[in-house]
């Protein structure tokens, strides 16, 4: 009995680290041309795929998966305005791996993206929305969950727009971003802030102190924009000067990061 419980413990742990770990390319800086500035940050873990675009409001925004070109049959996300679209290059039945510069990306049969959030300040917007990691639909990309590479194409409207219409030039590009694992410690993810939306100054706490915590709080285009190193359970942050928006406060120790979403009003 006592061997089984034992047995059944240890596998339960393994379980619950397993499903805890987050794999996370970062937030990605894809263009930094004043106004037009376009960010995005992909987390997998076992079960699902966070996918968080910010960029201007007034466009159509698009990111492609595994992908170096507009190459039929890749995986690509669209947001239209509305609704984060499911689609894969190429025009209606065209075969694989063919050019497909020029056509507009084809819906899927079946979206499988939900938005969980869409959030516009000052005519920036911040799209947060998830999907099964494998969601068995043959367009769609399969992320894995371990260090890995990822080729991604991305493109924003050429004006203010929502009709997918050619982006030009200068509204596209390609980019290879790395998936690093971070562990989910209670340092990490633990922390909170209050009061939130705060106006001149929050109180950022964690439940314990594993070594140097790095905090670090960035824009909604990815500029960081505060640093600071924690030392206490505790620690009041002056935010009088900040502007008002959304910023996404992380926190990091040698081998964990976590990040929340924080309102400055």
């Amino acid at each position: 009995m006592k061997k089984t419980t034992l047995a059944l413990i240890a596998f339960l742990s393994l379980t619950v680290c397993a499903f805890s770990q987050t794999y996370s390319t970062g937030m990605m800086e894809l263009s930094t041309t004043p106004g037009l500035e376009y960010s995005a940050q992909i987390d997998v873990t076992t079960d699902e795929v966070t996918l968080t675009l910010i960029g201007p409001s007034d466009r159509w925004l698009g990111l492609g998966f595994d992908a170096v070109s507009m190459t039929s049959g890749r995986d690509v996300v669209i947001f239209d305005g509305t609704d984060l679209t499911d689609r894969h290059f190429g025009y209606p039945g065209q075969p694989n791996d063919e050019p497909a510069i020029g056509f507009t990306p084809t819906l899927d049969e079946r979206q499988d993206w939900t938005i969980m959030s869409n959030n516009v300040t000052s005519g920036v917007r911040t799209l947060v929305a998830t999907r099964d990691r494998d969601t068995g639909n043959v367009n769609d990309y399969v992320f894995t969950t371990s260090t890995s590479s990822i080729n991604l194409v991305w493109a924003r409207g050429f004006e203010s727009s929502f009709v997918l219409d050619y982006h030009g030039f200068s509204n596209r590009g390609i980019t290879m971003e790395s998936f690093t694992l971070s562990n989910e410690e209670v340092v990490a993810t633990e922390f909170s802030i209050a009061p939130n939306p705060a106006k001149s100054r929050f109180n950022i706490s964690v439940p314990r102190m594993d070594g140097v915590v790095k905090m670090e709080v960035f824009d909604v285009l990815g500029k960081k924009i505060y640093t600071k190193e924690l030392n206490q359970l505790s620690t009041t942050i002056d935010i009088s000067k900040w502007n008002s928006g959304v910023y996404l406060v992380r926190l990091a120790t040698k081998n964990n990061i976590s990040t929340k979403r924080f309102v400055k009003q």
